[in-house]
């Protein structure tokens, strides 16, 4: 099902949107390896502690067993893994009624994404439902980190998942630290991520 160009110009401009410098303004200076060009993506609520980034998420807090066990709350054959070490299950699939002929996520194709960010003890460090901001991006470009985009092909609008991320796809030996080093790190380095992730739009780039 093709997009509007209105759509795709929605999807344009909430990337920018997304991952524009002014979202950074007010955050403490923040550190972080971006491998391959990746960006890091960081919002600003106002004044922004660590404390309210780290555990403002109580509304979706951490799962009664923890997300580092997730993988094993369901059968194994539910676990997907792919060859860069990227494994996820899906939660829910996309079964409306055009589903059969509905198109899942493919190189370029532009997204727009609600999800819940955790480090594998449970603690979450991102939460786009809570800032009622969805995150807009195109597959390709490296404007996210790379094991949430492997985990995001195939998926079609509706559809959620739970992708689980080596810290090499991550934010690997760096982690996500701030310039005081008192103040520790949002994410540790050589840290497993787990994105529990909605995708609302998909739609082909324009030709």
């Amino acid at each position: 099902m093709m997009f509007s160009k209105a759509v795709v110009a929605l999807a344009l401009a909430g990337a920018a949107e997304a991952f524009g410098p002014s979202l950074l303004a007010g955050l403490p200076s923040i550190k972080a390896t971006r491998p391959n060009g990746m960006q890091l993506r960081m919002h600003s609520e106002g004044s922004v502690s660590r404390r309210s980034l780290l555990h403002g998420a109580a509304g979706a807090a951490v799962l009664s067993s923890g997300v580092a066990g997730a993988s094993a709350a369901k059968d194994p054959k539910d676990l997907i893994r792919l060859e860069n070490g990227v494994s996820f299950q899906v939660t829910k699939k996309n079964d409306g009624f055009l589903s059969g002929v509905a198109l899942g996520v493919a190189d370029g194709d532009f997204v727009i994404v609600d999800y819940i960010a955790y480090l594998r003890d449970g603690t979450i460090f991102d939460n786009t439902v809570k800032r009622g901001k969805s995150v807009a991006l195109q597959i390709g470009k490296k404007q996210t980190i790379p094991g949430l985009e492997a985990g995001l092909f195939g998926m079609k609008a509706g559809e959620q998942r739970r992708i689980f991320v080596p810290a090499r796809l991550g934010y690997g030996d760096r982690g996500v630290c701030f310039d005081d080093k008192t103040k520790g790190c949002l994410v540790p380095p050589n840290t497993d991520l787990v994105y529990d992730v909605t995708l609302v739009r998909v739609g082909p780039a324009p030709t």
